[in-house]
């Protein structure tokens, strides 16, 4: 499976370590927090692996691609897909807690200044992101960010911040022990995977619940 992996790879990317790390880290899920160990990983790339530092700039530079088109595009989609039925399921699935977190988090800052309150919201999507778990990155807290109601440079400046402070965890935790920077990605994908069956799952029972209380009124 391994050796297969590497084959595919090497076929799309020859021996380009950095351009791989760079699109690897666009990728929703993946992030830089993939693309990282990605990069490092000396099973992969053989020489041609990246440091540490490297693989952490490139792995930031392809996660951050996609934040200020997303900061600009994602309210008139959702706006637009919300009120269509087939679209506004898939959509919540997707932003469900940033909604909740948004809708919490509103509440909370109700009663304070308007400055105290961007900042508390920026705050919160630099913590959001900041840490490397699955499902919390660049996409869903750009999302978050503009659901909130930030404008465009304070999405984006949280956004980057966090991503920054997580990019650096995880290069410090390869740094660590580099030569596991192939078990530390197989871990996290497979994380990626059970939260992703976990977060389906309980969307499903969401919905059904919701569905029996509608059918019981």
């Amino acid at each position: 499976m391994l050796e297969f992996i590497t084959n595919f790879f090497h076929s799309v990317f020859g021996t380009n370590a950095i351009l791989a790390t760079i699109i690897i880290a666009i990728v929703p899920l993946i992030e830089l927090k993939g693309a990282i160990p990605f990069g490092m990983d000396v099973g992969l790339w053989g020489e041609h692996a990246l440091g540490s530092m490297e693989a952490f700039l490139y792995a930031f530079l392809g996660s951050i691609i996609v934040v200020p088109i997303l900061a600009l595009i994602f309210k008139p989609i959702y706006n637009y897909v919300k009120d269509k039925k087939f679209f506004r399921s898939i959509a919540n699935f997707f932003v469900v807690e940033a909604k909740k977190k948004s809708e919490e988090t509103e509440q909370k800052t109700q009663e304070k200044s308007k400055v105290k309150a961007i900042v508390i919201k920026c705050f919160i999507v630099f913590l959001f992101v900041a840490f490397p778990v699955p499902l919390t990155g660049v996409w869903t807290g750009t999302c978050l960010a503009v659901l909130m109601g930030l404008n465009f440079w304070q999405t984006c400046l949280s956004v980057f911040l966090g991503n920054a402070f997580c990019g650096l965890i995880v290069t410090f935790v390869c740094m660590l022990f580099p030569s596991a920077t192939n078990i530390i990605l197989i871990v996290f994908l497979g994380l990626i995977l059970i939260a992703l069956i976990v977060k389906i799952v309980l969307y499903v029972l969401k919905k059904r619940k919701e569905k029996n209380s509608e059918e019981k009124q």
